[in-house]
């Protein structure tokens, strides 16, 4: 492996990767007959040490939701949850609660046929939607599909023993629960306006000579009771009211705190959303409890389960049930659901606007993800500065160093808000080459500072204050290296951070802003941390020599920087872009080696006259490098780019698979240019087309080619499989290549798709993050391409299906 591979590999196993998630369909009934029904049970699994969250949401997580897929006659009953365990994890001077489920997870719902369902086979499709945490928390979704027979007569029972298991974890019904039986919820007023206040009542019943403990039993260990509610947008819940508990003295134990007879727990709520949509309301009630004698034996845990129904009287438009309850349920034919489309693929429809929880948790990622930006390969150069500077500071008065930390932050800020306005305008800003020219410059400027070529000393600056200013950060400075921290910072996009800037394409301009400025407040908190407290440096070693050769170190670190960067360049502007670059760098070198000449002693005018030399030297040696003997304008016009001098109108689909059959596989994978609607027309030849949308500048990108796609074994499997690798390059800027990622939910690449042979329509779209497990599984629901190339790679006309022939005909002499 060479040093840049194996960088790249260490740099994958640094970002966050989206747990194993799984699910399977089974029913109870090999088939069903028309007007009858069967049990459906999806099975879902987490990967370990990973959980995801229960329907009803306490203060963290967001709820589990699946979506059925199936044809018209076709209807879903009450979905079921398992019990789920109740944890709590620490957030500072609090702790959040939550519900979830982790490892093996059952669900069960119904299935009915209506009475004129047509005889004959029909599949549905389950989508899983949930959030998996661990340390982190990542979105994941999964899908599984199951064909059942429609047909009269009575069928015998298939997967007994699962949905034993099934049931056996469920919550019992409220009424019929141990201990409890007889127990009731009700709502107050069945029907509830517009900030009309109503009030949810549970009535338990607790078996005669027995008790269950209260919300707080008094003695630390014992299993509390509690009464969970499912959240929704624009309903608020009150304060639960518990009847008073009565108290008890256990030998060995301490004061207990009991409950027993029949007693009500109240909560008050209300419709606070204007825009709420009037009809029925059905949310989720859990009820747990652990129920005791009153000898002094205690039985295991119970949890019960129940519904809170009302009906919102608005003026809104009315809608059908909400909650979870009721899975959602898209009517669609048979055509649409085959094995091909078991898996997360298909173009992202527009978002609609979020509701108030949606929001908090996209506003939530944004700030995890403004965070993890900070430990980015991208912005360790910057940090790197950054350390070295509270070092330097770290006897500083407290009041400056919390201005130079809220400074730095303000740089921050100002680009984030910049970068949501330049995402909403589609553009991406290291897509320019003058800004990646520009940081590049601006990199080297500080890793010459590093290595102790210059310090800048201000022309006219009192004899007193000069060698204060030379450990002294300036506001501007502090300013200018939070702009630059963000700029690198936005080209490592985290995952955390892609969802939600990936969301924010996708709704209002005010909603946008909201999710950026979260984000570059998640970025700057450490530092905001740091300088308010600055007497957390004492934990930084001690000032010494050792800063000098850290600071050379780091200094090293901002050279492979710019390395990376003039990457960048030569993709957008050729190899004679990136001479010219180095050479403008040469004279920007020679530009600040001048002024760190500058010494102490001298006088104003002959400081002044170098720093007019050394101004006069930068930019002569940019007019000289980008206008005299590189024209970088004329190398920026789209006709000039090396990818637009394709004539993409001759890229043909037998032009590509002819190349990519002949082509040399064994050192790397023979990509072919890309151009709107060649996959598909590909894929409508009977090829399997794999199109990676990547970019110079794109660290996560590059990674996943080192790491998951340029390898022996996925390049081996291609190449087996007749697959046609077609490459997007999203380097330079491309308006069309920008609508494609739009239109599959992402506001900028990695972009993986997979095209099924003959299934133009039906891309299996990859994660953000790849390995070579997960590139190898979609190659594998995809298949192999369905039609050999003949001796010259080009594939025979009467092979073609009839729709290809025609779109192909038009296009041949």
């Amino acid at each position: 492996m060479n040093p840049i591979t194996a960088l790249l590999f260490v740099l994958a196993l640094a970002q966050p990767t989206a747990p194993k998630f799984s699910a399977q369909l089974h029913a109870a009934h090999e088939a069903i007959a028309p007007g009858g029904q069967t049990e459906l049970a999806i099975e879902l699994e987490v990967e370990k040490d990973w959980h995801i969250y229960h329907p009803i949401t306490l203060d963290t997580g967001l709820p589990t939701t699946v979506t059925f897929d199936a044809p018209a006659g076709v209807t879903f009953g009450e979905l079921r949850f398992p019990t789920p365990y109740y944890d709590a994890e620490d957030a500072g001077d609090v702790k959040l609660a939550y519900l979830a489920h982790d490892g093996r997870v059952i669900l069960l719902t119904t299935l009915e046929l209506g009475p004129d369902f047509e005889p004959g086979p029909f599949t549905i499709r389950a989508t899983v939607q949930a959030l998996a945490c661990k340390e982190l928390c990542l979105p994941v979704e999964t899908q599984a599909l199951l064909t059942l027979d429609a047909a009269p007569g009575e069928y015998v029972a298939v997967n007994e023993k699962l949905f034993e298991e099934a049931r056996e974890w469920m919550p019992k019904p409220l009424a019929d629960s141990p201990y409890i039986k007889g127990s009731r919820i009700a709502v107050s007023e069945g029907t509830l306006g517009l900030d009309e206040e109503g009030e949810i009542v549970l009535t338990v019943r607790v078996k005669k000579n027995h008790h269950i403990l209260s919300p707080n039993p008094g003695v630390e260990g014992l299993i509390p009771s509690r009464l969970f509610i499912e959240k929704l947008d624009g309903v608020e819940f009150g304060e639960q009211i518990w009847p008073k508990p009565h108290i008890k003295k256990v030998p060995g134990l301490g004061t207990v705190q009991e409950l027993s007879g029949e007693f009500q727990i109240r909560v008050a709520f209300k419709i606070v959303d204007d825009q709420f949509p009037s009809g029925p309301v059905a949310l989720r009630a859990l009820f747990t409890y652990q129920c005791c004698l009153d000898s002094g034996s205690c039985f295991p845990p119970e949890s019960a389960r129940s519904v809170v129904r009302f009906v919102a009287d608005t003026p809104n438009l009315a809608v059908a049930l909400r909650g979870t309850l009721l899975p959602t349920v898209n009517v669609v034919g048979a055509a649409d659901l085959d094995q091909s489309s078991a898996d997360t693929s298909g173009r992202a429809a527009a978002a609609p606007p979020v509701g108030a929880s949606g929001l908090l948790w996209i506003l939530v990622l944004a700030f995890v993800g403004g965070m993890i930006l900070n430990i980015t390969p991208c912005v360790f150069p910057v940090m790197s500065i950054k350390i070295i500077s509270f070092v330097q500071q770290a006897g500083e008065d407290r009041a400056r160093i919390l201005k130079l930390g809220l400074t730095f932050c303000a740089g921050i800020m100002v680009w984030f808000w910049i970068f949501g306005i330049l995402t909403g305008l589609g553009e991406v800003p290291l897509q320019y080459p003058p800004v990646a020219i520009g940081v590049a410059a601006l990199l080297f400027v500080f890793a010459l500072s590093l290595f102790g070529v210059f310090e800048i000393l201000l022309p006219g600056a009192a004899e007193s204050s000069l060698g204060e200013a030379t450990t002294r950060e300036g506001y501007s400075g502090a300013f200018v290296k939070g702009l630059l921290a963000t700029l690198l910072g936005t080209a490592c996009t985290a995952p955390f951070f892609a969802t939600a800037a990936a969301f924010a394409t996708t709704q209002p301009l005010a909603v946008s802003f909201l999710i950026f400025t979260a984000a570059g407040v998640g970025m700057s908190a450490p530092y905001v941390v740091l300088s308010a407290f600055p007497g957390w440096l004492r934990f930084l070693p001690k000032p010494g020599a050792w800063m000098i050769t850290f600071k050379q170190i780091m200094g090293f670190v901002l050279l492979g920087t710019i390395i990376w960067l003039l990457l960048v360049v030569a993709d957008q502007i050729g190899a004679r872009g990136v001479v010219w670059t180095v050479c403008f760098l040469g004279f920007l070198g020679l530009s600040v080696w001048l002024i760190g000449k500058i010494q102490l002693n001298w006088e104003t005018p002959a400081r002044l006259i170098t720093w007019l030399a050394a101004i006069a030297i930068a930019v002569g040696g940019l007019w000289f490098s980008f206008f005299v003997m590189f024209d970088l304008p004329a190398a920026m016009d789209p006709e000039a780019n090396n990818q637009s001098r394709v004539n993409l109108a001759s890229i043909t689909a037998d032009a590509i698979i002819a190349d990519a059959s002949t082509s040399d596989w064994n050192d790397h994978i023979p990509w072919q240019p890309w151009r709107p609607g060649l996959a598909e027309e590909a894929a409508a030849l009977g090829r399997t087309v794999y199109v990676d949308y990547t970019a110079t500048w794109c660290v996560t990108c590059q990674t996943n080619k080192a790491t998951s796609v340029e390898v022996d074994s996925i390049r081996t499997k291609m190449k087996e499989m007749g697959v046609i690798p077609i490459k997007g390059d999203y380097t330079n800027r491309n308006s069309a290549m920008r609508q494609v990622l739009l239109d599959y939910g992402r506001n900028s690449v990695p972009l993986n798709l997979i095209y099924p042979a003959g299934k133009p329509d039906e891309p299996i779209t990859l994660p953000v993050i790849l390995t070579p497990g997960i590139v190898s599984d979609a190659l594998d629901r995809a298949g192999p391409s369905t039609v050999s190339p003949d001796s010259t790679g080009a594939l025979p006309l009467a092979t073609r299906p009839a729709a290809a022939q025609g779109s192909q005909a038009a296009l041949e002499p």
